[in-house]
């Protein structure tokens, strides 16, 4: 029955996982934010919190013993302390946003390791061969729970008094979140043999010449993803003429065509694997903002076809830039190849951001947002080439 079973208990943890994480980290806690009146530093540090939170990552290898009981801890402690923040609205006014960001960057900072632990854990549970097709399924149907989750949450935060109908999304959102625990602690751990010193696997995958390349170009990514990522959505809505009920039903045929593109990216890395799947879908990514900047109010079909690029993109990406570092790790110092690339990614997304808000201050084009958006796309093409080389 192993490990179909957990597998299969897997996609239903995931699903109940997203909602929270989704919930607590994107587009929902930002109105619960500004419903609370944040003003625009707290939004950002609000929006920089996730890539922050990686920073934690590394930590992973040092947490001895049972990864799945780690995972369960961890995710338990993140999603309780995070339910003070719904305790914010009834503290004073200057004491409000400090509130809800100490505790979502508490729950954000302790989440971060699970991320090493978790994937070490599937990697030892998916066989090999059936790594792209599984987690390529599994991602694109969390996207998809994701986005109507978002869409759920934001008509029952527009139908409650605000701020009232954003604490109960979020509080929703805990008891889901909670729920996934106790799914996960359902699932299977594989036996695994003693792990080395957390030291020397971070020593092994910092000394690995050709990670270090790849670490790189994750990095170099996600920070060319940040540099125009944080104004797609205003450059929809001010400049593309996209009302916010049509950047959702955006958002959602993105989700829907993952379920398509993912399992077929899946297949095609089981076949030729991760770094066919990551140049071409890292094509597809980087020509994409070109998409957005062709996009107008009278002449709006660019930007929906970019939802379908989008969904083509990263429903490759996602998942072959995890396989690839698993795949590139020795079982024994796993968690230290792991713990890098998460930390890679962070370190990159909040580079990106920072660059991005200069960026947009220098006034020049169209829009604040055009030059930031036009740079991204220069230097994705650049990382997708160098995509070509590992």
């Amino acid at each position: 029955m192993e490990p179909d079973r957990s597998l299969r208990l897997s996609i239903w943890e995931g699903t109940l996982a997203v909602l929270f994480l989704n919930w607590s980290t994107d587009v929902l806690v930002i109105g619960y934010a500004l419903a609370l009146g944040a003003p625009p530093l707290a939004l950002a540090l609000l929006e920089a919190l996730p890539f922050l939170a990686q920073l934690t990552a590394p930590l992973a290898p040092f947490l001895r013993g049972s990864q799945k009981a780690w995972a369960v801890r961890l995710n338990l402690a993140s999603r309780l302390l995070f339910l003070p923040t719904l305790l914010a609205p009834f503290l004073p006014e200057g004491l409000r946003m400090p509130c809800l960001l100490l505790f979502a960057a508490i729950s954000q900072l302790l989440a971060a390791p699970v991320g090493v632990l978790w994937l070490s854990w599937m990697a030892d549970l998916v066989p090999q061969e059936r790594r792209g097709r599984y987690f390529g399924f599994r991602n694109a149907l969390l996207g998809l729970v994701g986005t109507l989750g978002n869409a759920l949450g934001g008509l029952v935060a527009d139908t409650l008094p605000s701020p009232t109908g954003y604490q109960a999304v979020l509080l929703l959102g805990v008891g889901a979140g909670l729920l996934s625990v106790w799914v996960l602690r359902l699932q299977t751990e594989p036996r695994a043999p003693s792990p080395p010193p957390p030291r020397t696997a971070l020593r092994a995958a910092f000394h690995d010449q050709a990670y270090r390349l790849y670490l790189t170009c994750v990095l170099l990514w996600y920070g060319a993803v940040m540099v125009g990522g944080p104004f797609v959505v205003p450059y929809f809505v001010q400049v593309g003429g996209l009302s916010m009920a049509e950047v959702g039903l955006w958002t959602l045929l993105s989700a829907t065509s993952g379920l398509l593109f993912g399992p077929l990216w899946g297949r095609l890395a089981d076949r030729e694997g991760h770094g066919v799947v990551l140049f071409r879908a890292g094509l597809v990514g980087a020509l994409m903002p070109a998409l957005w900047l062709l996009g107008s109010p009278t002449f709006p079909w660019p930007i929906w076809l970019s939802a379908v690029a989008d969904a083509l993109a990263w429903s490759g990406l996602s998942t072959a830039m995890a396989n690839a570092a698993l795949a590139r790790a020795p079982e024994e110092v796993r968690g230290g190849y792991l713990a890098l690339f998460w930390l890679a990614l962070g370190l990159g997304g909040l580079a990106g951001s920072l660059l991005a808000g200069s960026i947009a201050h220098l006034g020049v084009g169209p829009s604040p947002y055009h030059l930031p958006i036009l740079v991204s796309l220069g230097l994705r093409l650049l990382v997708a080439l160098a995509f070509r080389r590992l």
